[in-house]
């Protein structure tokens, strides 16, 4: 097949491996992911990617010399022995070589006994604490916010990782990242054919090295091609950026919250940085103190409450795994407050920006008792908001029972099914939905919890077809405790709204029970604002008739 002209040139272009070249000579990075180690084979063309790390002062030697720094398979510690006359000397090195050259990727070999894999460098994955997902092939990060991000990836030929990341990585350890490539292109035509003599070139810069070979293709075992073009130990070198200093002012900015209004009704704003609030110590007497009171809507917990595998909302306290907590006071039905100052310490940037979408005015609104009890007055309070005081009460009748009995009232919830408990709250607003979620929670933590086998025991007027409510009944009344008809009637409220209203397709037998509750005229924050409220109710019932002595 003839070339046109034009053809002809772009095929010589593609030989010269000219993008291969101005790659190397430039600065550039890839990104946002970078091919660490990459392996790529089609009918024409073979290229190979690498990267190491290496010291910045060790370029203009390393841009000289022929071939790779370091290989693939290199990086593993090893130790060089050394003679000088008669005297030898032993050093160890941990990455396999004198030069300072550090691995970033290592392919790991086992002479074909165990499968071949790649491997991240250690040192990588432990600056930045990942998190390793194998089922998924990758690396997984997480930062200050507790948010996730895939920060590596990799498959049988290639190991990628997030460019941003490797930047600073190479910053902290004040290490060039030395890039190479092995490029292999055929053509089926022949050097005369497009104009071309042999080619055996090295062009060296001061951060590069590009040998290029053109030259017939004698010794591969493509048949059908004429021409070969290869690129052997292509490399550059970028040195990395300016170290990070700890002593850096700190960049981030403090968002100004609303904290009082002004004679004519109009919002007040300050920074919560805390470093420009008052304190009890004299620190900027004209600004507001630390423990001005900022308000939000209560959904601004919705987030959390929404993912309890990472958050975790408590009585005082919002938590993000390990990674940060801050102080609330949620001992209100319909709003949150904390600190000023907390909200510029305790949160980052990012978190903020979201808390500041739910920021309101005080307009009358007040800490609660509980809050100023403990942080004024330093004494131990219980919540009074009845979901905090159902999860407080509800934790310490079961651990008690078990304690006094040796089994378990409530059953443990399977470590899958914990959200449900520990997810539980008030609505923040009327939400079909999230009244739906809710009423599933609470069933599964009082009537699916129900420890059955226990309870039915000793029951003698136990029938085939009883079911847990209907146990717990009996159980009640062969022990003589004739006032548990209202809990009783709360645990069969709870089965039928979660068979009728959550787990099912709503129907007249719904209708009939949103009538009978009055949920159309109440609203759901409402009406779960009962329900909860009696659920603390059943459980000081429960500790008040079989723990007296610690309800005492």
């Amino acid at each position: 097949m003839t070339l046109s002209p034009s053809e002809k040139q772009k095929h010589v272009e593609w030989l010269q491996q000219l993008d291969i070249r101005a790659y190397l000579v430039s600065n550039d990075i890839a990104a946002p992911w970078f091919p660490a180690f990459q392996s790529t084979t089609k009918e024409d063309h073979e290229i190979r990617w690498f990267a190491a790390l290496v010291p910045p002062n060790s370029i203009p030697r390393l841009a000289k010399q022929d071939g790779w720094d370091i290989g693939p398979a290199d990086g593993g510690p090893t130790i060089w022995t050394h003679y000088r006359g008669k005297e030898k000397t032993h050093r160890y090195c941990p990455f396999g070589n004198e030069d300072g050259v550090e691995p970033l990727v290592i392919w790991r070999s086992f002479h074909s006994i165990r499968p071949d894999f790649i491997e991240l460098a250690q040192e990588f994955r432990l600056y930045y604490n990942l998190y390793p997902e194998p089922a998924r092939k990758r690396f997984i990060h997480i930062d200050r916010n507790g948010d996730e991000s895939e920060a590596a990836r990799y498959g049988e030929n290639f190991m990628g990782v997030r460019t941003d990341l490797l930047r600073r990585f190479c910053a902290a350890k004040q290490m060039a990242l030395a890039i190479y490539v092995e490029s292999f292109r055929y053509s089926r035509y022949t050097l005369a054919e497009l104009g071309l003599t042999e080619v055996r070139t090295a062009d060296t810069g001061d951060h590069y090295r590009f040998p290029l070979a053109i030259v017939p293709d004698e010794f591969s075992l493509r048949k059908k091609f004429e021409t070969c073009s290869l690129v052997v130990g292509g490399k550059k070198y970028v040195r990395p950026d300016p170290m990070p200093l700890d002593d850096e002012p700190n960049k981030e900015a403090f968002q100004e919250f609303i904290i009082r209004a002004d004679s004519t009704g109009k919002p007040v704003r300050h920074t919560c940085d805390p470093d420009r609030l008052a304190n009890y110590f004299g620190s900027n007497p004209d600004a507001p103190h630390y423990l001005t009171p900022v308000f939000f809507r209560a959904e601004v917990l919705s987030k959390y409450y929404a993912d309890p595998a990472k958050y975790s909302v408590e009585d005082g306290c919002l938590r993000c795994g390990g990674l940060w907590g801050l102080r609330i006071d949620n001992d209100h039905a319909d709003y949150v407050v904390v600190w000023l100052g907390d909200l510029g310490r305790d949160l980052s940037e990012n978190e903020r920006n979201y808390w500041l979408s739910f920021n309101i005015p005080p307009e009358g609104r007040k800490i609660s008792l509980t809050n100023f009890r403990r942080a004024f007055m330093a004494e131990p309070t219980d919540p009074d908001r009845p979901d905090l005081v159902f999860k407080h009460e509800y934790t310490r009748f079961n651990r008690a029972f078990r304690e006094k009995y040796a089994w378990e009232f409530f059953l443990p919830l399977h470590e899958d099914d914990e959200h449900f408990f520990t997810g539980l709250h008030l609505l923040a607003k009327d939400n079909q939905a999230e009244f739906d979620s809710q009423l599933l929670a609470l069933t599964k933590v009082l009537v699916d919890s129900i420890n059955e086998k226990m309870i039915s025991k000793d029951l003698t007027t136990l029938t085939k077809d009883d079911k847990g409510i209907t146990k717990l009944e009996k159980w009640f009344s062969e022990r003589g405790l004739k006032d548990h008809e209202p809990h009783i009637k709360l645990l069969r409220v709870l089965q039928n709204l979660r068979s009728k209203s959550a787990a099912h397709r709503k129907g007249s037998n719904y209708d009939k029970l949103v009538a009978e509750l009055q949920i159309a005229d109440e609203g759901q924050q409402r009406v779960f604002f009962v329900i909860l409220t009696s659920a603390c109710a059943l459980i000081r019932y429960l500790d008040a008739r079989f723990l007296p002595k610690e309800s005492e």
